[in-house]
């Protein structure tokens, strides 16, 4: 399992071509609930929550802490590689420590939950943490 006590983050290397990695993770992340910004090619930019309920209420904003993170891609030989990493400065800002420890948490769940995913379909090549 991922640390989800210091931020951290991971690589995954997955089967496939860039466009396709990009869909798939596009997918994912939309189905359970996130935004989905593509900005290049080679990234992605994801959030969930509210932001003015958790300037509002912080740590106390529950479900809808906003939470927001960055996955690059790059391909490499015989697939793509996604970079999903959480700094350890991630929700401080917006929640304390309590803020803090929530989105480390979530972030690191689902990163699991991806790496589940990929792992089932049978694409995923490598995976390993990335800090």
């Amino acid at each position: 399992m991922l640390s989800a006590d210091r931020g951290g983050g991971v690589r995954l290397i997955v089967r496939g071509d860039l466009e396709e990695t990009r869909a798939l993770l596009a997918e994912f992340f939309t189905a359970r609930g996130w935004r989905v910004h593509e900005t290049t090619p080679a990234r992605l930019d994801v959030e969930t929550g509210s932001l003015r309920r958790t300037v509002l209420l912080g740590a106390l904003a529950g479900s809808r802490f906003h939470l927001r993170a960055r996955l690059e891609l790059a391909e490499v030989p015989g697939g793509t590689r996604v970079r999903y990493r959480w700094g350890a400065t991630v929700g401080r800002a917006l929640g304390g420590v309590a803020g803090w420890t929530r989105a480390s948490r979530r972030h690191a769940e689902t990163a699991e939950l991806l790496t589940a995913q990929l792992r089932e379909r049978g694409i995923l090549l490598e995976a390993a943490p990335d800090r």
